[in-house]
């Protein structure tokens, strides 16, 4: 299993490697609408919406659970193991909120 990382952040930065190198979603075996998805998701990154701020976005919260499960169930189709850079991104159960309908 090939591990990576969720990590939004600024500049189209999603996904990880374990040594801090960023990876394109271009270059994972994903489907074309799943990138596109997390492209729009993450072009609405902001540091403001996190939960710690008082404007955090539980929206796009909850929107980027649901990405991370669904990315993280393609990705293990290809041997790689997706795990949240936080706890936040997942629910209690150690699982997003489910895939997206």
């Amino acid at each position: 299993m090939k591990p990576l990382e969720f990590w939004p952040d600024y500049s189209d930065s999603l996904v990880w490697t374990a040594n801090g190198t960023r990876v394109s979603l271009d270059d994972l075996p994903l489907p074309r609408d799943m990138v596109e998805r997390a492209g729009r998701w993450l072009s609405e990154y902001d540091d403001t919406k996190l939960p710690w701020e008082p404007t955090r976005d539980d929206e796009w919260l909850s929107e980027g659970k649901r990405l991370l499960v669904d990315l993280r169930q393609e990705l293990l189709n290809h041997d790689f193991d997706l795990q949240p850079n936080e706890d936040f991104w997942l629910s209690p159960d150690g699982e997003g909120e489910g895939p997206a309908s």
